[in-house]
């Protein structure tokens, strides 16, 4: 029996909305190409390289969902930007709507050895600096930004998938004043401020602000995010050669996180579409605050120096109940008991490993000096950095097991807060370090070869333990990359590149040795275009990528690294704006991942790794006021975890748009109508590869409306 829709009366009142907007558009001047209308194209983009060698020429796999996407789809998590791109899915995270955890080319863009096998925070830059856990404020994002494949040579320790770097909105000397509000089904609601522009009569010294606040409750049961965000920055700019600027941001989000249901046989389970087991008291909680310094003066007509220095600090609350089938022994009582039956009858919930009271700081400063210079007839594109980096959690993690309770018909009455369970604490410390020297060259040999050679060396240090006797891992690593580049005839480039990567390894062998860190190598080629003057870019790569020292989990808590998983595919990414009234933007994805080790789970497939995967977005301009979208996303059966024990089904998601924009006053304004999900289809976004009971539910379908004001 289908649930009944809890959002069906909002819907209709935001049809009925759009359409008396519909109505008075006689009584409003027509106005050119505004709001929704921003033309698909993305930015320029130093995320591959450091320096601002053009996409076409960078032997790598790099996408960018611009501004205009994100706002016609409406775009309120990253979640929501990375779908438009080949070779991206989702994993179970445990944090909220604006901590999601993505995979990339079939891996998760976190080290699972890093915080052992349960954890379920992804790692993303956030406008090139490395964050984990922080919630990302999509409220004031220009742009997503998305590296295939190793980016260690670069970024350091890191996941061989690839890596997501988000762009925050630039500082313009323009004056500016903008409003949006957003209101939709499940008492969704965001209401952003932002303004800038110049603050001195020269130019000289720019400024902008953005605020926000953003709410959200879910068709499911207990489920709610809430995030207030400022971003401000300030810019002094005395001439072309020299900029300094300071930015402060701060996100403050509270969250209950949905734990999703369980895997009964070889698929989700058939519950009620609301059910989910975590009704904790307290909300969960996540406060950060950054400064960010940046600096760069140009010291003469080759040679640029740029400095960074970053520092966050976060006070974290971690108050979820984990519904857990499995009874781990910590039961005051009968009532506390879950057995492992077919079908399941009970759900064990636990406080499991919650942080109660942590920390989290993170300390980075980087210095570039970049050059173009010619030497032997040759162009050379030059980069040397110096990364210095730390990145620390803290606090004591809590474990209680709570209670049992059935999962057809489940009573959560008296569920204790999380200091009411007496449980005691285990002071826990999450540590990753590393300083690095990185070497860069790009060169352009003419006739339309251009190739890139690069290495890095660092010297790193971490841990992850309750053991305060124990030092950090220390290890060193080198990495190189090369790649080549050619031209054919302009606008048309076949490309080549070999990469190492290095990702974390923050555990200890059994006898108390540090594990071999995550290595990783890829192989990648591929063709990129650039046609209609530039309006329509199209990038298809081929890969292989092996991951080794792949962590096991069998007999957890003690961790070891026994073998490799391999990833070979083919992408295909295509942004553009064919005419003036058609934009697209579209993916497809062809991925064979799977364990190629002799341990436990060999021949087995990553998890969540869908063999196909893709997008197709579209949307027209039937004038300059009027624009409709419309897109579908897909993902083949995928498996839900590393035994393969059970399959999360394959679906296609259709969303619309429908926009209207119009002159207020000297200003403009537009009204977008958002439906996602539009037939309602029942299917999953993931689910965690360590468990068989956290699949993720997608969202129903969901209805907003967005009013926006510019001056």
């Amino acid at each position: 029996m289908k649930p009944r829709h809890p959002g069906r009366k909002t819907l209709i009142a935001s049809a009925v909305l759009f359409a008396m907007t519909a109505q008075a558009q006689t009584e409003l001047q027509r106005v050119e190409i505004t709001g929704t209308s921003q033309p698909y194209q993305a930015p320029p983009t130093s995320a591959a390289t450091k320096t601002d060698m053009p996409i076409l020429l960078t032997p790598q796999s790099v996408q960018v969902v611009p501004r205009a996407v994100l706002n016609d789809q409406k775009a309120l998590t990253l979640t929501d930007a990375i779908r438009n791109v080949a070779g991206t899915g989702g994993d179970f995270g445990f944090n909220g709507s604006s901590q999601p955890l993505i995979l990339l080319r079939g891996f998760q863009t976190e080290s699972m050895t890093a915080s052992g096998p349960m954890s379920g925070m992804s790692t993303y830059y956030i406008n090139g600096v490395k964050v984990k856990g922080v919630p990302v404020n999509m409220a004031n994002v220009d742009s997503v930004e998305v590296v295939k494949g190793p980016a260690s040579v670069l970024y350091g320790r890191s996941e061989p998938g690839g890596l997501i770097n988000v762009v925050p909105r630039a500082l313009s000397a323009t004056p500016s004043f903008g409003f949006e509000q957003t209101i939709g089904q499940y008492a969704q609601s965001r209401t952003i401020l932002e303004g800038g522009g110049a603050l001195n009569a020269d130019k000289t010294l720019l400024g902008r602000a953005n605020a926000s606040y953003d709410t959200a409750k879910s068709n499911r049961e207990f489920v709610e995010n809430r995030m207030a965000a400022f971003s401000g920055s300030i810019a002094w700019i005395p001439d072309a050669d020299t900029r300094v600027a300071l930015t402060y941001d701060r996100n403050a989000q509270k969250y209950r996180n949905d734990f999703g249901v369980y895997a009964d046989g070889d698929r989700p389970a058939e519950v009620p579409r609301s059910r989910q087991f975590n009704n904790a008291p307290e909300l969960s909680s996540f406060d950060n605050q950054s400064l960010t310094l940046e600096a760069q003066t140009r010291l003469s007509t080759a040679w640029t120096l740029k400095a960074r220095a970053v520092t966050m600090r976060a006070k974290v609350k971690e108050l979820d109940i984990w519904p857990y089938r499995v009874d781990l022994g910590a039961g005051s009582g009968p009532a506390d008991s879950c057995v492992e039956t077919n079908p399941l009858q009970t759900m064990c919930r636990y406080y499991l490993s919650n942080r109660p009271d942590g920390r989290v700081r993170l300390d980075q400063a980087t210095f570039d000096l970049q050059g173009d210079v010619t030497w032997g007839g040759l162009k050379h594109k030059l980069l040397f950095q110096l990364d210095h980096y730390e990145n620390s959690r803290t606090g004591a993690l809590v474990f209680a097991q709570i209670n049992a309770v059935d999962v057809r018909n489940p009573d959560f009455g008296g569920t204790p807060t999380i200091a009411q369970t007496g449980a005691p604490g285990s002071d826990t410390r999450d540590v990753q370090r590393w300083t690095s020297l990185v070497a860069q060259d790009q060169i352009a040999f003419g006739n339309g070869w251009h190739a890139v050679f690069a290495l890095r060396h660092d010297r790193t240090a971490g841990i992850y333990t309750s053991d305060p006797t124990l030092d950090l891992n220390r290890q060193s690593f080198t990495t190189p990359r090369v790649g080549v580049v050619y031209e054919f005839v302009p606008g048309q480039t076949l490309y080549a590149q070999y990469q190492d990567a290095v990702a974390a390894n923050n555990g200890r062998n059994p006898d108390g040795s540090p594990l071999a860190a995550e290595r990783a190598r890829q192989f990648e080629a591929g063709w990129k275009s650039t046609a209609l003057e530039g309006r329509l870019n199209t990038t298809v790569a081929v890969f292989d990528l092996v991951k080794r020292n792949r962590a096991d989990y069998t007999l957890y808590p003690v961790i070891t690294t026994i073998g490799e998983a391999r990833s070979r595919g083919l992408e295909i990414d295509m942004l553009g704006q064919l005419t003036r009234q058609l934009a697209v933007m579209a993916s497809y994805a062809y991925l064979d991942a799977k364990i190629t080790d002799k341990a436990a789970y060999a021949g087995t497939r990553l998890a969540n790794a869908a063999r196909n995967s893709g997008s197709l977005w579209g949307r027209w301009m039937f004038d300059g006021q009027w624009a409709a979208g419309a897109g579908v996303f897909f993902q083949s059966q995928r498996e839900g975890d590393q035994l393969n024990s059970f399959q999360l089904p394959g679906y296609g998601r259709v969303d619309a748009m429908l926009s209207y924009a119009f002159r207020a006053g000297s200003g403009k304004g537009s009204v977008q109508f958002n439906l996602k999900n539009a037939f309602d289809k029942l299917y999953y976004s993931g689910s965690h590869p360590g468990a068989r009971d956290w699949i993720q539910p997608g969202a129903p379908r969901t209805a907003s409306l967005t009013l926006r004001l510019d001056y």
